[in-house]
């Protein structure tokens, strides 16, 4: 085994590309070594802002390669006693073997002579220029550059390669830029280039240079100085995952700042501080023990300990303008009023085909009084009202400066407007949830806005063609659907996904609410997949989707599921299989009892009428499990009806009654969930 080391140095690379490039080399050079017959030991990937570094332990040589070539027929190449004929001789000198080392294989539908050819690998060294260099041209990115003169496209300018293995330098060039066993410390804090003679000794002398090159060693210390400069104030930092990473990736070298602001602004939302440090300026918001805001941040700066008062100084200033901006943003948009904030929705555009923001309002006024009629009656007033003003905020100066605040805000100037709590926090939560394992809105009307507010976004960019295909979603309609059944999963509303689609009236037919139906069924079952269950199971309730309650549909997998963990289930669903596979190609015919010649026919049909009465109980209360389990009661009946009657019987009447029989037996098995289509 071998040590390689190859580092791409480059300007600064933006935070939110380098996670895709570190998947991207790890996932590509493994694919390539593998290609090459190399065996790869180790790999490790690192990556700051100015440099992309592969780390891994390779085999010494490529393996051998095996190669198969077909020769003649084999009564060409022999003949009947076995002796090479001249073309067996020409084939094995033209492969460069001896006659003898030709083997007779099976090919199509006879057997041919072939020569198996083994070729030796190349040395690992040999050949590392040439994966290296396809390793840098398979790396993609959403944004590429050309810089200079040159053809060669990248995230940010190359300045650099550094390439080594097992210790020795490894000589070769991409478009020009040819590779060294030197690279570049930290930009401002080291100035001669590094000479890297080990692959060993690579993070040793870049940490020397002020350079952490380890993204994980680089988030620990991150995460370790700015717990203990919040200590200092008594108080916690106010993590956020991907505020964390970004920040990981925007440095070289970390060294944490304390740093505060004047308590005057804790009078603003604590959302619009927390989203002015965190979402504009990159840094960490310090809250107290009870989860409030406290006057303090922590700043990540790029440089040493010695330049702390500076970065001090900078961010506090910056931070000042920052807020200054949004006080006074804010302190407007009090002045206008919710009122006139609405009224400036009329003025902006929501899409040309569709009207402007005020009047998306009354569409999501219309659906959701209609949802509210048939879940929550008695607060359809208040539902009028959080919907009349749910897009209000999307008017305002500080959601036209912050759009990640829209919601948070309208909720905030509907306190101030005086409008009960249930209305000012549906109107700040309605846009929850944004996925399946968001949080949903926290009352009930929230819920009903957000719903109406989703179902009016799919159903407007339905009716405009906006459909999603393949990976592409540009408008958010995935989202919007997995946010619908999310609500109507969690709270347990007695609504069907046909009865919740049947609420957008505007814009569309029959066939785009059939349009619509289909693709927020087709987010549930991916739901669903995602959780656990198969794609056999699902397909169980799928006569049921559409048209029960989304959470009654999970209960009824749940169920499923369970039951199929039975020991004696098998036998339950051979019979139900029996039934479903001798009716499944013929229309529905009528049941007649009087034509009932075999005491097998009667009791099965007696056994189904009784079964419908003590099945409905469990249905209706939802005891799907103990539905099933009453169902299988009907496995001996079952059975012994087709061990003794012939369903195909030569008189017409009699056959027709005995598969109407059956149709009779297929729904009542069905009830719950069509097990016969788990296999």
């Amino acid at each position: 085994m071998g040590k390689i080391l190859f580092e791409i140095g480059a300007e600064e690379i933006p935070a939110r590309f380098i996670p895709l490039a570190i998947s991207q080399i790890e996932e590509n050079f493994k694919k390539i070594t593998s290609e090459y017959r190399i065996e790869l030991e180790s790999i490790k990937v690192y990556a700051t802002p100015r440099r992309l570094t592969l780390l891994a332990e390779l085999s010494s040589e490529q393996a051998s390669e095996e190669k198969l070539v077909w020769g003649p027929p084999v009564h060409v190449a022999f003949d009947e006693k076995g002796l090479p004929k001249e073309s067996a001789y020409a084939f094995a000198k033209a492969q460069g073997i001896e006659v003898d080392q030709l083997q007779i294989k099976p090919k199509g539908k006879g057997n041919y002579v072939c020569a198996v050819l083994s070729k030796k690998g190349k040395k690992t060294e040999e050949v590392l220029p040439e994966i290296l260099k396809n390793l840098f041209y398979s790396l993609n990115f959403p944004k590429m550059m050309r810089w200079g003169e040159g053809t060669l496209r990248f995230i940010r300018p190359v300045r650099w390669f550094l390439a080594l293995y097992d210790d020795r330098f490894i000589s070769f060039d991409i478009e020009g830029i040819k590779t060294e066993n030197k690279t570049q410390g930290h930009r401002f804090l080291s100035e001669n280039p590094l000479n890297i003679d080990r692959v060993d000794n690579y993070e040793f002398i870049l940490e020397k240079a002020f350079v952490i090159v380890d993204p994980e060693k680089r988030k620990k210390i991150i995460l370790t100085q700015a717990e203990e400069l919040a200590k200092k104030v008594n108080g916690k930092i106010l993590w956020n995952n991907e505020l964390i990473e970004e920040v990981t990736y925007l440095v070289e070298f970390p060294n944490s700042v304390l740093c505060s602001f004047s308590m005057q602004y804790l009078k603003l939302p604590e959302e619009l501080l927390i989203t002015v440090m965190k979402d504009h300026q990159r840094y960490f918001a310090i809250i107290d023990n009870e989860g409030k805001l406290k006057n303090y941040f922590v700043v990540v700066s790029n440089t040493k300990a010695e330049n702390e008062e500076n970065i001090k100084k900078g961010a506090e200033r910056v931070i000042k303008a920052r807020f200054e901006d949004a006080r006074f943003y804010y302190e407007e948009d009090l002045k206008k009023g919710l009122v006139n904030l609405l009224e400036a929705t009329k003025g902006i555009i929501y899409h040309k085909k569709l009207g402007s923001l005020y009047d998306k309002s009354l569409r999501i006024i219309r659906i959701a009084e209609r949802l509210s009629d048939r879940l929550i009656p008695e607060k359809t007033e208040l539902v009028k009202i959080a919907a009349n003003y749910c897009k209000a905020d999307l008017a305002s100066g500080v959601v036209g400066e912050f759009p990640e605040l829209q919601g948070i805000m309208g909720g905030y100037y509907a306190k101030n407007a005086g409008m009960p709590e249930e209305v000012f926090l549906a109107i700040r939560e309605h846009y929850l949830p944004k996925g399946f394992t968001d949080e949903i809105p926290s009352n009930d009307i929230g819920c009903i806005i957000s719903l109406a507010d989703k179902l009016d976004h799919i159903a407007t960019f339905f009716y405009l063609g906006e459909i999603p295909s393949g990976t592409e979603d540009p408008f958010g309609l995935r989202r919007a659907a997995n946010g619908i059944i999310s609500i109507l999963l969690k709270k347990k509303y007695s609504l069907s996904l046909l009865e919740t689609v049947s609420m957008i009236q505007e814009f569309v037919d029959e066939k785009l609410k059939e349009q619509i139906s289909i693709f927020i069924v087709q987010r549930f079952e991916s739901y669903l997949e995602s959780t656990g269950y198969d794609v056999n199971l699902i397909k169980t309730i799928s006569d049921f989707i559409l048209i029960r309650p989304v959470y009654e549909i999970k209960k009824r997998l749940e169920a499923v599921s369970l039951f199929r963990s039975k020991e004696d289930f098998e036998e339950f669903f051979l019979a139900v299989k029996r039934v479903s596979n001798i009716i499944k190609n013929y229309e529905k015919f009528e049941l007649n009892p009087e034509l009932f010649s075999s005491e097998e026919e009667k009791k099965l049909f007696n056994e189904i009428e009784k079964c419908k009465e003590n099945l409905y109980e469990y249905l209706n209360s939802q005891q799907f499990f103990e539905a099933l389990n009453y169902l299988h009661k009907l496995t001996p009946t079952i059975n012994n009806f087709f061990d003794n009657v012939l369903v195909m019987d030569k008189d017409e009447k009699i056959k027709r009654n005995r598969l109407a029989l059956l149709q009779h037996l297929s729904e009542l098995l069905k009830s719950v969930a069509d097990i016969s289509r788990l296999y």
